[in-house]
């Protein structure tokens, strides 16, 4: 996934690729969230800091700069490094 250099233009390609909406999110430092889903499809880029991803495939560490999708119903659990994180998320209800 290409790797945008701001939220407008984070913005602008998720609402291109269909996108219903888009939100930044803080993570507090170190937050471990449980394993869950969401109802939409999701594209993230990391603004800042870091995240450890768990899927049933497996385990992906993504840092600023990166970003990834999850496709809806897709259980997740998240654990956030000692910076926390700020995420850029595109929902696709």
């Amino acid at each position: 996934m290409k790797s945008h250099a701001n939220l407008t233009e984070f913005t602008a390609q998720a609402m291109e690729d269909g996108f219903d909406e888009v939100v930044q999110k803080e993570w507090a430092p170190n937050l471990a969230v449980g394993k869950h889903t969401h109802p939409f499809d999701v594209k993230v880029q990391l603004a800042a800091g870091q995240v450890q991803m768990t899927f049933d495939s497996g385990v992906q560490t993504y840092q600023a700069g990166q970003s990834f999708f999850i496709a809806r119903d897709v259980e997740h659990s998240e654990l956030y490094g000692s910076e926390g994180a700020t995420f850029w998320v595109a929902r696709k209800l």
